[in-house]
């Protein structure tokens, strides 16, 4: 598999609203322009920790698909754990949330970029920070980034319905079905008992889970 890492520098950023009549409306970190082209499956994974004051500003992460802007991410409220560091007198981030797998097959294109957004909610918010910003790529079929300690996808091959176990599905979560070329097949929404196949004709397909914190891809075999 391969991978584009970027610097491990921590990214921290604030847009200093300081009041709902500030001219600043969000602040935004934007990428160097990535080829993802010729990448297969590329995933987006990163770390982040939101810090608030009273309301809940929020991160979103929007990418160029080759004409407009398209947001694949976004979180609001506090996240992360920020201690504070008494020879400072600043707070430090010691936790982060982890984003992963977070597709961006549907966006590939040579002039593609991302950029994070903040927006403090006219609030006086402390900040955001984004660390360990990573897009990896590998061909349907090989190991993917794994998420699996926390969601499992069974039973594979499956043949009527198929079970999502996982502590991160809310009841809005979103699980998309798609062949492999990339066309939605069908669409459930919500933590089930079980999501029901037994209609699809034989073959690999791809599910999609979007639990709102970030979109994970699992690859199954329908008999």
């Amino acid at each position: 598999m391969a991978s584009l890492h970027f610097p491990q520098v921590q990214l921290f950023f604030d847009d200093d609203n300081a009041g709902p009549s500030s001219i600043n409306s969000n602040a935004r970190l934007v990428s160097p322009v990535i080829n993802l082209s010729a990448v297969q499956n590329p995933k987006l994974s990163f770390k982040y920790a939101n810090m608030i004051y009273d309301d809940d500003s929020t991160l979103k992460v929007e990418v160029f698909n080759g004409t407009s802007w398209v947001q694949v991410f976004t979180f609001s409220g506090d996240a992360g754990q920020w201690d504070l560091d008494f020879n400072t007198f600043l707070y430090v981030v010691t936790t982060y949330e982890q984003a992963t797998n977070i597709d961006l097959t549907p966006y590939a294109n040579a002039n593609f970029q991302m950029r994070f957004v903040y927006d403090d909610a006219g609030d006086y918010s402390y900040g955001v920070v984004v660390d360990d910003v990573a897009i990896t790529s590998g061909a349907l079929g090989t190991s993917e980034v794994s998420f699996a300690d926390k969601m499992q996808v069974y039973p594979n091959p499956v043949k009527d319905f198929v079970h999502i176990q996982s502590g991160n599905l809310r009841f809005d979560s979103k699980i998309t079905v798609l062949d492999l070329a990339g066309r939605q097949i069908k669409s459930f929404t919500g933590l089930a008992d079980g999501y029901n196949l037994s209609d699809l004709p034989k073959g690999s397909y791809l599910i999609l889970i979007d639990n709102k914190k970030e979109i994970i891809s699992k690859k199954i075999i329908k008999e």
